[in-house]
């Protein structure tokens, strides 16, 4: 197969980066009155606030997958069958862009704001163009971009995972939350297999269930909030490895043990350093 050279337009990637950068700038001096709803849940009472940190999160998310999505149709392939649909490739820069808004509302000094703000959009930057060179198989840098992008899904992972962990909520909560983000990671981490992506959504729900269940059990443990993200992590670490290989056709009883050998080695160490 004859590799090929995709130049992505970093023109519509500049636009973006500055819209991401103005809009937090506005929201870092603007306040809107916080709303909140009770609501009794399963039998047990559940408030819901929206708060101007909230707000920020869901306007960042949407113009990043705006965006993103504005600058992955303008690949030379936007237009032929995709490996994969297109809007999957929008997850990874949209959840990065929601976490890194969700930290820097609650840092309160104004240079380490700064410099996150302009950390998290490069990082954005980044996953973009990793997304856009992953778009095509035959691209010249297509391994490297999807081992970049596997490794970003992971480390979004423990950090989403943390986020949630660390709130200390009731499981019906942070179960939730565990199993959505597992859910959409999986989605990106399972869709380079050449399966349908109604297969692959199977699959994914599976290792996000799978995922949001261990959060229940973890939460009865006292574990601190770090052990808790890494355990959970773990989990999706492990469900995802094993389904993937399976959707690839490469699933054996060696590879089996081989993800299972390092997810209880994994565990041995952290409990021995907590």
């Amino acid at each position: 197969m004859t590799e090929q050279t995709y130049s992505l337009n970093r023109d519509r990637l500049s636009v973006l980066v500055a819209s991401i950068l103005l809009l937090n700038v506005l929201f870092r001096f603007i306040s809107f009155p916080e709303v909140s709803w009770r609501l009794e849940l399963l039998g047990s009472p559940l408030e819901v606030r929206i708060t101007t940190a909230t707000l920020l999160v869901l306007f960042s998310i949407s113009l990043v997958v705006t965006g993103t999505r504005s600058i992955l149709l303008d690949h030379p392939s936007a237009s032929q069958d995709l490996p994969r649909p297109l809007y999957l490739s929008w997850v990874l820069p949209g959840l990065l862009a929601g976490l890194s808004v969700s930290i820097l509302a609650h840092v309160p000094d104004l240079r380490l704001w700064g410099g996150g703000l302009l950390l998290a959009a490069f990082l954005i930057s980044v996953a973009i163009e990793a997304e856009f060179v992953a778009l095509s198989p035959d691209a010249s840098h297509y391994a490297r971009a999807r081992l970049a992008l596997n490794l970003l899904a992971y480390l979004l992972a423990f950090a989403l995972f943390y986020f949630i962990y660390q709130t200390r909520a009731r499981s019906l909560i942070t179960a939730t939350a565990t199993t959505l983000v597992a859910f959409l990671l999986a989605l990106d981490v399972l869709s380079i297999a050449d399966v349908s992506v109604t297969r692959v959504a199977l699959y994914a729900g599976v290792v996000g269930l799978a995922t949001g269940e261990s959060t229940w059990a973890f939460n009865y443990w006292r574990l601190g909030d770090w052990a808790g993200a890494f355990s959970i992590l773990l989990v999706l670490y492990l469900t995802s490895g094993i389904a993937q290989q399976y959707l690839l056709g490469r699933l054996t009883g060696r590879i089996v043990a081989e993800f299972v050998g390092v997810a209880v080695l994994a565990l041995v160490i952290l409990y021995l350093a907590v």
